[in-house]
């Protein structure tokens, strides 16, 4: 391991490149996606029920996908993840009726691009240890994480200017995503990889066997444990708000497109910030100051929830922004240097699991909830996040005590 670790980098220009260009497309996309489908239905309730199946896609792939990446070359399960979604997003975007979306196009193009994420994104979290050094690994996250909040941050400004433009509709898109994803393989291709060599002598497992490994190696881990019950809570709390988010724009607060571009865009620089903070400061990088900050976002959205104004809520909206992208760089990091590298790959497949398990559930209901709780689900949301930071901290300071 020692011997591996000197061939490696301090640092990738080609994976934090691919961070930027996949997020970038993905964020024009999902940005011209969810505004025109709320502002052609009146409503969230699609935009609920597609992020609901896209979550079920997730949790299909979620089981056995750590064992994949344990298996086989993670940079070539990278590389054909991101081929096969740009095929499905041009292929579709031939197809796709820009002025009514066909239904089966949307969950057929939902189904492509969440099994595209749900085998590249962890593929480029565990390919990391076998590209980084591990002394430069909580460093190189944080920039990481810098380079996808910015392509968050030019995501949707870009959506937000192309909107202006008459002749742009859902189509362009998609098409605009579908060439990101192209650039994004490319520049996979260029990413050093240097997999450490597997054990000749090690017996080969099956499938069930080595997912209920991976499972078992989580549960004797008591930081992955509770980096697990984070994710899980957590993803309650940004899905649900993404999904709440143009509704109360458009219909509580009465802002517009523009309002929804310019909030989206303060949160991604706000990640930014938080990423190029933590590279500079790797000592903060831990669990116990992740506890703070989503504590910090929570009271904030309980705070906010009674001055109902459109510069607060896109104020809580960029708060939400630092907190998240300082959630997955804490989280990565936690894994990175916890798991070893035999059940890396597992590892970020369970957390994927615990992160899309109830999401399904939770998107539908905010879905239409929203309609119904108006600006009190912004209450919602932050009384859920502070008592699920009190009861997680409970949980797995008693689990830790167990296996000590």
């Amino acid at each position: 391991m020692i011997e591996n670790d000197k061939r490696l980098a301090k640092f990738s220009f080609p994976l934090l490149a691919s961070n930027f260009a996949s997020v970038f497309g993905d964020g024009v996309y999902r940005f011209g996606l969810n505004w025109f489908l709320v502002s052609s239905y009146g409503n969230a309730k699609i935009l609920g029920w597609l992020t609901g199946f896209g979550f079920l896609v997730y949790l299909l792939n979620d089981v056995y996908v750590g064992s994949v990446l344990d298996r086989f070359n993670r940079k070539w399960v990278l590389l054909g993840a991101d081929l096969f979604g740009a095929i499905g997003a041009l292929t579709l975007s031939l197809l796709i009726d820009p002025t009514k979306p066909q239904l089966w196009v949307l969950f057929l193009l939902t189904f492509i691009l969440n099994v595209d994420v749900s085998f590249a994104y962890p593929a480029a979290r565990a390919i990391l240890p076998d590209v980084i050094k591990s002394s430069a690994l909580a460093r190189f996250n944080a920039w990481a994480s810098a380079a996808f909040s910015t392509g968050q941050a030019f995501g949707p400004l870009v959506g937000g200017l192309l909107l202006h433009l008459k002749w742009i509709n859902l189509q362009t898109f998609l098409q605009l995503f579908g060439v990101m994803l192209v650039v994004t393989v490319l520049l996979n291709l260029a990413i050093r990889y240097q997999p450490q060599p597997k054990d000749p002598n090690m017996p080969s497992e099956s499938f069930l066997a080595s997912l209920v490994g991976g499972y078992k190696y989580v549960l004797s881990q008591p930081k992955l444990f509770e980096s697990m019950l984070l994710t899980m809570w957590s993803n309650f709390f940004f899905e649900g708000f993404i999904i709440a988010m143009p509704f109360l724009i458009q219909h509580n607060y009465h802002g517009s497109a523009s309002s929804y571009s310019t909030a989206l865009t303060l949160a991604a620089v706000a990640g930014i910030i938080a990423g190029i903070i933590l590279a500079r400061l790797p000592k903060f990088n831990s669990l116990n100051t992740l506890y703070w900050d989503l504590f910090v976002l929570g009271g904030a959205f309980i705070i906010g929830t009674f001055i109902q104004e459109i510069w607060v809520f896109i104020g809580l909206v960029i708060l939400n922004g630092f907190a998240r992208a300082s959630f997955v760089i804490k989280i990565n990091t936690v894994r990175q240097q916890e798991s070893a590298p035999a059940y890396l790959g597992r590892v970020f497949g369970i957390s994927f699991f615990a992160t899309d398990l109830f999401a399904p559930i939770i998107t539908i209901a905010f879905g239409y909830g929203v309609s119904e709780l108006g600006e009190w689900t912004v209450f919602l949301l932050g009384m859920m996040m502070v008592v699920g930071m009190i009861a997680i901290k409970f949980i797995s300071n008693r689990h830790a005590q167990h296996f000590n």
